[in-house]
């Protein structure tokens, strides 16, 4: 069986196909202090890009040792911030002694207009008694644009528990 198509054969440029269709944002750099004191403002510095200029938000996923995750938070981009920033976004803490026993990460990517997702980053953080850490140089600029607050609440897994014991 011989099948026959009246169709054009159409050679196409795969660099301008690809552009059109559009590329996921780059989270080209990204700090934060791995340990804080409870109670402290933990600040996440990030660094982020889209060739297309249409990113949308920042999707903030906290994930408890014992626990499990959060509900995601997102931070909506605006402005001129759709196409390049520096800036960050920051998680008050409780003062909760009990936090020091807890370990989290923080995966943290950024998304565009088109749905398109930038690789997700992981961030560590641990509470201990520590000297609040000095921002680095390099990240004195983002320092000066604040995103957002996440609206996430944290608690340590000890008082989660507190009460849901059988007696």
């Amino acid at each position: 069986v011989l099948i026959c198509s009246c169709s054009k054969l159409e050679l196409k440029d795969y660099d301008q196909t690809f552009k059109e269709k559009g590329q996921p944002p780059v989270i080209v750099d990204y700090y934060a202090p791995d340990r804080i004191r409870p109670g402290t403002t933990w600040k996440i510095y990030l660094r982020a890009e889209d060739k297309d200029g249409d990113m949308v938000d920042v999707a903030t996923m906290l994930y408890q040792e014992g626990f499990g995750y959060y509900a995601t938070d997102f931070t909506r981009l605006e402005g001129k911030g759709r196409k390049r920033f520096a800036g960050y976004v920051l998680l008050k803490t409780p003062s909760d002694a009990d936090l020091t026993s807890d370990k989290f990460t923080m995966e943290i990517m950024v998304r565009d207009n088109q749905g398109k997702r930038s690789d997700t980053v992981q961030l560590p953080l641990a509470f201990g008694y520590v000297n609040p850490a000095e921002i680095p140089t390099e990240w004195q600029d983002a320092a000066q644009h604040r995103l957002g607050v996440l609206v996430t609440r944290i608690q340590s897994v000890e008082r989660m528990t507190e009460g849901s014991g059988s007696g």
